[in-house]
């Protein structure tokens, strides 16, 4: 369990970096509206491409079902923990962005 947990975590946080760096790359890059609608192309292509861990896909029917096994549910503390550990992971990467970007604003501006 703590394993998925942690893949899954560890997932997120991936995503969550290129997410960023497909971001940063727009930032840096001259804003054009040929650029942009290309980004935006580029952003959805790598989207459509990327499952969705939320939505169901078909898969093919096992030759026998699987034995049962209890559903286990996370404790409202776990899953504070878990949020609190994807956070703390999270929150230096996003202020750094935003402190590098307000920087960036400030001296245009200047």
């Amino acid at each position: 369990m703590k394993d998925d947990r942690e893949s899954r975590k560890q997932a997120l946080l991936k995503e969550l970096g290129d997410i960023q760096s497909l971001l940063d790359d727009m930032e840096s890059s001259p804003s054009t509206n040929r650029n942009s609608a290309l980004d935006s192309e580029q952003i959805r292509k790598l989207a459509s491409e990327r499952t969705n861990p939320f939505l169901s896909t078909a898969n093919p029917a096992p030759a026998q079902p699987a034995p049962q096994r209890p559903q286990q549910k996370l404790s409202p503390s776990e899953i504070e923990q878990i949020v609190d550990s994807l956070v703390t992971e999270a929150l230096p990467k996003l202020e750094q962005a935003l402190r590098m970007r307000l920087r960036d604003a400030l001296r245009r501006k200047n």
